[in-house]
């Protein structure tokens, strides 16, 4: 205890070299939060998207589907309901939405463009998943007798479709055979990604049926209260689903976002690139503050051991002072970041699109209090280990080189 007010009492005896290091360290703790927020915002919010744009938490289908089939819906459901019930029957699951993935050509007489499709449940996808479409125009596909479609923006553009109009689509059935039918287009959309909006349609699931000539689903997509529950209901729904034999695969939103692991992989290793510049700046202005107090306290250091304090007593005291320009600068840096993490998300910044985006999205920067403990400790950390050769030079002075130095 002694030791530490020693060391904190000679913090304050050169101030203007003290108040530049714990400006640094407030600085550099600064920069590893609001860098380390920014990261978990995006990773959160790329994550909750990715699932909320249509991908679900989980996707139910028949053992091998969505691997390259050589006839369309090889591996589908064909009992929808059954399977549907028997998920339904887990409190943890919101929605079980049936889907159909196919593809085609979308054709207006004139013109026709390759097109990837979906076919979806209108009731499960809009109102009890709400999966609902970014639309640009219209209205997403609703429930009747007549067969309807949107169309991303890329698409309609190419094939200079508005809502009304009439569209063309063909497809090979189950069978192999060619089949195509009319429909109204009464939207258009967004995904947000431009490859996808060159080529993105959605009719309802009926309606892809009688296009295909099937009465199969490519997949069941699921929808939980929790992204935290995803491991165990897909176990408890494998175990049930697969009680008399493997019949159905199921497939978590982490094995099918292949995006969010890039974009988690490219932050991750940019945010720990900042983290090691950062501690390096830290180590090197730490170690040269306190080299500079070592020699400036070599006569003093030399009194202390001539009264009898202890060499390790000597190292001891100016790591102590060390950790206390740690402790004292990383607290103001943890302030200042949550107090700047908190005003930038609050106004309302846009950031541009991302690569192959169409849109942007608002900063945000999450305050973290586990990555503000961790941060706070490595600083202290840092600046401990950057006193300790300092002090061990300190503590090797002889007696009588150090009384008589000048």
């Amino acid at each position: 205890m002694r030791l530490t007010l020693f060391a904190l009492r000679n913090l304050a005896r050169n101030p203007r070299r003290t108040a530049a290091m714990i400006g640094v360290i407030a600085l550099g703790t600064t920069a590893l939060l609001l860098a380390g927020g920014y990261a978990s915002a995006t990773f959160s919010g790329l994550r909750d998207s990715t699932i909320r744009n249509g991908l679900g938490h989980l996707q139910v289908g028949g053992v091998g589907f969505g691997n390259d089939e050589e006839r369309p819906l090889a591996n589908g459901i064909a009992d929808v309901e059954a399977v549907r019930r028997a998920i339904a029957t887990d409190p943890r699951v919101v929605a079980a939405a049936a889907r159909i993935d196919f593809t085609g050509l979308a054709s207006t007489g004139s013109r026709s463009v390759a097109v990837i499709g979906r076919g979806v449940e209108p009731d499960q996808e809009y109102d009890r998943a709400r999966f609902a479409p970014k639309m640009v125009t219209g209205r997403p596909v609703a429930a009747g007798a007549a067969h309807e479609s949107i169309v991303a923006a890329g698409l309609a553009r190419s094939l200079g479709l508005k809502v009304g109009d009439r569209m063309t689509l063909l497809s090979a059935t189950v069978d192999g055979a060619i089949n195509g039918l009319d429909t109204e287009v009464v939207g258009v959309y967004t995904t947000g990604i431009k490859e996808m909006d060159e080529r993105a349609i959605v009719i309802r699931l009926d309606t892809a049926q009688a296009l295909l000539s099937t009465s199969r689903v490519s997949k069941l997509v699921v929808l939980l209260t929790r992204v935290n529950d995803t491991a165990a209901v897909r176990e408890a729904l494998l175990t049930r689903l697969n009680a008399e034999g493997p019949s159905f695969e199921i497939r978590t939103w982490s094995e099918l976002a292949s995006f969010y692991h890039q974009v988690r992989g490219l932050y991750s290793g940019i945010f720990g690139f900042l983290g090691l510049i950062i501690a390096g700046l830290v180590v090197l202005s730490a170690g040269n503050a306190m080299t500079m107090t070592v020699m400036e306290r070599v006569r003093e250091i030399g009194t202390l051991m001539a009264l009898g304090t202890g060499r390790l007593r000597i190292m001891g005291m100016f790591v102590a002072e060390g950790l206390g320009l740690g402790t004292i600068g990383g607290a103001i840096g943890l302030v200042l970041a949550g107090v700047l993490a908190t005003v930038l998300t609050g106004a309302g910044i846009m950031m541009p699109p991302p690569p192959t985006f169409t849109t942007g999205f608002p900063l945000q920067i999450d305050v973290v209090p586990a990555l503000y403990w961790i941060v706070l400790m490595v600083m202290v950390a840092t600046v401990g280990v950057a006193a300790v050769l300092p002090a061990a030079r300190a503590a090797r002075l002889k007696i009588t080189d150090a009384l008589g130095h000048v």
